[in-house]
């Protein structure tokens, strides 16, 4: 704030003050506002010159935009459009251009809607009597000064003095002073239009950040109604082509774009040049998009008026809007208040996915007969819960006898999921169970309380500690669905307004797959966000969303700088979101043991993710992984499950890993058995009913067989020859075949095998590449599909040639990476 003496709401009355003389002066005398007219206005109203630091020249531009304001809240425009718009670039015209920029200016994204354009964003967005308006980016009021005869206006704003200006400006509106990237998850209601003009280049923090207006554009589209209309006034790189058109079409999902206008010169005024398009937007499932247009001025925007299509009849949007605090925060998915979902609509025919309603199941006191049995694996059923709106799984699954013949416990937790999930069965019956189960043992305590040691990974009992939560252990194999599951978890606590999470995997690569299951149950791809891209040094900015980062990225760090105090920064202490711990194998060295050589320290990663737990207490951590422990050391970082603690047989970890242990495999089977009876794990595999093997054997002819044995032969020679150089060289010696220098002979036979196993590697596959290539011919014929494993690209063969040849080379590249180049 310019002033070190006057607090926000003091300044912006200071201002309004000088802002009513200057608007006086608009309406009531025809000539120029001249700079010295606008100092004596601030001057008189602050009792203090511009050069006794109580206002800055940015100030005064500030307050002319005020003015101008105050002044058309009191003109009426002829209803003429073309005549309405020269009136108000005329009124405009005569106020001081900007020629002066501030820090605060820049940093926040100050630059207000000149008055021509906001007055056809107005008319763009077709505002009637009973619509509900938002402006999330609303800065002194230049768009809603259009939505004034709308049944109620909602204004948010950043800035403590713009805030306070609006205040005054717009008595009787809503004012708030949100983040409005992520608007979509803090306001209660639900608003029929929203017009935006959202900062270009730098978020509410003053970062540089080039997706912060299509991150504003995607939180404003998630809390607009159904059928509603949003027009946007954006930077130019905002468009479905070009370097940043990923983020344009997971901006705009879910919405009809029905204008896309580019436009030079729209903020002269404002002391920029900056070329901007103008978009509006239909909330709604049929997608599409007219083609952009470029337009060398405002007042061509008119042309384009008359033909855009009529905004869609609304329905009772504000049915089901949550009125209790709780619901409000961060309900992307309305439809329930409070804390309890609303009550289903008569007909799932034409629901967007904006409705949001609890899981129907019903509960099977008595547990479920097992399904039928194959050897050592039964079909699986879910045995205590019966889902109507459930499909069978795609592919049948199965489980173990043993485990099977435990029933899961009965869960009264009640999921809550957007209604077209539901009623278009994204989720089978058993992905549904899993869901349940998690979410209800993430919503139970373990017994007792513990404090974190200075050292180790381990906590210990403390009358005075904290109330750690239960986790869950999703043990599926491949074609289960982990990560849907996983994402129908977080979707749950996204739509009770739970809206901050981490999803650790096992690779950043796997940010898209996680995306993908999260938007496959109605989210945006910009709701997940890769640490990665951001340094370990940097505070993490832009508020709630799920965090996806890997698991070496959690271990990493810059200096005294590590990932998991910039994690915990970001979390509060009393955190209560989800820990998504995908592949939770990778872990699984947390406590290290015995090896070959020796002890073996614990490793880096898994320490980073036992302590990522135990410091955040109120977590609702879930592990999944298909190969949760081949070791019962290995089950060390699953400190949530409750095998060890209070209330168990095992006073600690290490009791515990020693007792299972002498018990072999037997006995980790009782621990996985035990652990299902207690509703913190499922392990379902596919099934393979139905699949038959056929070896394709393939005869060796004469002609390879002799091919064959001249290859040994070679490297018979090359070992030979390779003895006999290692002997010259003084590796080993010549006479008594004693080792002269270890290190070197172990790299050079070590070289030699892995070529020569390489080498015969490809060449096997070679000779039966006769049998197996008409083999693949007759199964395409047949209509059946063909599937072909690549055990080695040759990548890295292909890269290091590379990297040897010269630019002569280069310029003709003929490179030979057959099993020739081995020899």
């Amino acid at each position: 704030m310019p002033s070190q003496t006057l607090d926000a709401q003091h300044f912006a009355a200071h201002l309004s003050s000088a802002a009513a003389a200057i608007s006086h002066s608009l309406l009531t005398s025809p000539a120029p506002i001249t700079r010295s007219v606008v100092n004596d206005a601030m001057s008189e109203a602050f009792q203090a010159a511009s050069r006794e630091g109580v206002w800055t020249q940015r100030d005064s531009f500030q307050m002319c935009e005020i003015a101008l304001v105050m002044a058309l809240s009191s003109t009426e425009l002829p209803l003429d459009p073309t005549a309405a718009v020269a009136q108000l670039e005329a009124l405009e015209a005569r106020l001081p251009t900007q020629t002066v920029r501030s820090e605060d200016q820049v940093a926040l994204q100050h630059f207000s809607t000149h008055a021509g354009l906001a007055w056809m964003v107005g008319r763009l967005a077709a505002i009637t009597p009973v619509d509900h308006v938002l402006e999330p980016s609303a800065g002194i009021g230049m768009l809603a000064q259009w939505a004034r005869g709308a049944t109620s206006l909602q204004l948010n704003e950043l800035d403590p003095v713009r805030k306070a200006v609006l205040g005054r400006l717009f008595a009787q509106s809503v004012v708030t002073d949100h983040d409005a990237a992520k608007i979509g998850s803090i306001i209660s209601d639900r608003p029929t239009v929203i017009l935006m003009n959202p900062p270009f280049s730098r978020n509410a923090s003053g970062h540089a950040d080039g997706s912060v207006a299509a991150r504003h554009f995607a939180a404003g589209l998630s809390v607009l109604a159904p059928g509603g209309r949003l027009v946007a006034v954006m930077p130019d790189s905002f468009s479905a082509t070009g370097p940043h058109a990923e983020s344009y079409k997971r901006a705009i999902a879910g919405a009809t774009v029905r204008l896309d206008c580019r436009l030079s010169g729209a903020f002269k005024k404002q002391g920029t040049s900056v070329l901007v398009r103008v978009l509006v937007a239909d909330k709604g499932l049929s997608g599409g998009h007219e083609p952009a247009i470029t337009l060398g001025s405002t007042s061509e925007l008119l042309s384009q008026i008359p033909g855009l299509p009529e905004r869609r009849q609304l329905a009772d949007v504000r049915e089901g809007s949550p009125t209790s605090p709780k619901a409000g925060k961060g309900a992307l998915f309305r439809g329930f208040a409070s804390g309890r979902p609303a009550a289903p609509r008569a007909s799932a025919k034409g629901r967007s996915s904006s409705d949001a309603r609890p899981v129907a199941f019903e509960i099977i006191e008595a547990a479920g007969e097992e399904g039928k049995q194959v050897g050592v694996y039964v079909a699986y059923r879910p045995q205590r819960l019966r889902f109507p709106d459930g499909a069978d799984h795609p592919s049948p699954l199965v489980e173990s006898a043993a485990m099977a013949s435990v029933a899961l416990p009965v869960s009264s937790y009640r999921p809550i999921l957007p209604a077209s999930v539901i009623d278009n069965q994204v989720l089978s019956a058993a992905q549904l169970e899993t869901v349940v189960h998690a979410l209800d043992a993430t919503s139970q305590d373990l017994p007792g309380r513990y404090r974190v040691r200075e050292k180790g990974i381990d906590l210990d009992p403390h009358a005075d500690g904290d109330i750690y939560r239960r986790g869950f252990f999703l043990g599926d194999g491949t074609g289960a669905g982990k990560g849907r599951q996983l994402a129908a978890v977080v979707m749950d606590q996204w739509l009770r307004g739970n809206r901050r999470h981490l999803w650790i995997s096992e690779s950043n690569a796997l940010v898209e797959d996680a995306r993908r299951d999260w938007q496959a149950l109605g989210g945006t791809a910009l709701d997940i966000r890769p640490l990665s891209k951001l340094k370990p040094t940097s505070r993490i900015e832009g508020g709630d969303g799920i965090l996806f980062l890997s698991y070496a990225t959690l271990r990493s760090g810059t200096g005294d700088r590590t990932r998991l105090q910039q994690l915990l920064e970001w979390l509060s202490p009393d955190f209560d979101g989800l820990i998504l711990f995908d592949e939770a194998h990778a872990m699984g060295g947390v406590a290290g043991g015995k090896g070959r050589y020796g002890a073996i320290s614990g490793s880096q990663q898994g320490i980073a993710g036992v302590e990522l737990q135990n410091r955040l207490p109120r977590a609702r951590v879930v592990y999944a992984s298909a190969t949760g422990a081949s070791d019962i050391n290995n089950l060390a970082y699953a400190g949530r499950l409750g095998l060890w603690g209070e209330g168990t047989a095992f006073p600690d970890r290490i009791s515990f890993i020693s007792r299972i242990r002498e018990g072999g495999i037997a006995a980790m089977e009782l621990v996985a058995r035990e652990l299902k009876g207690m509703g913190v794990y499922t392990a379902r595999a596919l099934s393979y009913a139905g699949v038959e093997y056929d070896i394709l054997e393939h005869a060796l002819t004469t002609e390879q067989i002799r091919d064959f044995d001249a290859y040994a032969e070679a490297w018979a020679i090359i070992h030979r020859n390779m003895e006999e150089a290692l002997g010259l060289a003084g590796v080993i010696d010549r006479i008594e075949g004693n080792t002269l220098n270890g290190q070197a002979l172990s790299a050079a036979r070590s070289r030699f095998e892995s070529a020569k196993q390489r080498f015969f590697g490809q060449l096997l596959l070679s000779l039966k590449l006769p049998t197996l290539l008409p083999s693949i011919d007759e199964a395409l014929a047949a209509e059946q599909s063909v599937v072909v494993q690549l055990v080695s690209t040759a990548e890295a063969l292909l890269d290091r040639r590379r990297a040897d040849l010269g630019a002569e080379d280069r310029a003709e590249l003929s490179l030979d990476l057959s099993p020739r180049e081995y020899v």
